[in-house]
């Protein structure tokens, strides 16, 4: 999925000087978490990407097998941890604020998406951030 990410980086270098980028919230880095809940937090970042590009607005700005090859892996790995995880019902149980983080974040990504006009340079940093 990384390489899939690095091949959709754009062709040309011109520089891209954005207001206020979000960036990945550092306290879901450096959480200790029950590997359960780990693999729900990963499940609830996988989704949300796979939502975020999903989105018409990519496709005028990624090669479309390469955004299709990526959307498949990141399927891939929605099903396999999804799969893997127990009852939903008992996921999410614990820590609210790690969901409310990354609800929070991605809910920033698609404002700065919006308010850049989903320009190919607030994709790629969004392609960066993932």
């Amino acid at each position: 999925a990384l390489r899939l990410l690095q091949d959709m980086a754009p062709s040309h270098t011109q520089p891209c000087h954005l207001q206020e980028p979000p960036f990945f919230p550092d306290t879901l880095l450096h959480n200790n978490l029950h590997p359960h809940q780990a693999a729900a937090t990963a499940l609830r970042i996988l989704q949300h990407l796979f939502h975020t590009l999903s989105t018409n607005s990519t496709r005028q700005h990624w090669p479309t097998q390469a955004r299709k090859d990526l959307l498949n892996k990141l399927q891939h790995h929605i099903h396999h941890l999804e799969q893997c995880l127990p009852d939903k019902a008992t996921l999410f149980k614990g820590p609210r604020n790690t969901l409310l983080t990354i609800n929070k974040y991605f809910r920033d990504i698609h404002l700065f998406l919006h308010a850049h006009n989903h320009s190919a340079c607030a994709w790629d940093h969004v392609r960066l951030e993932a």
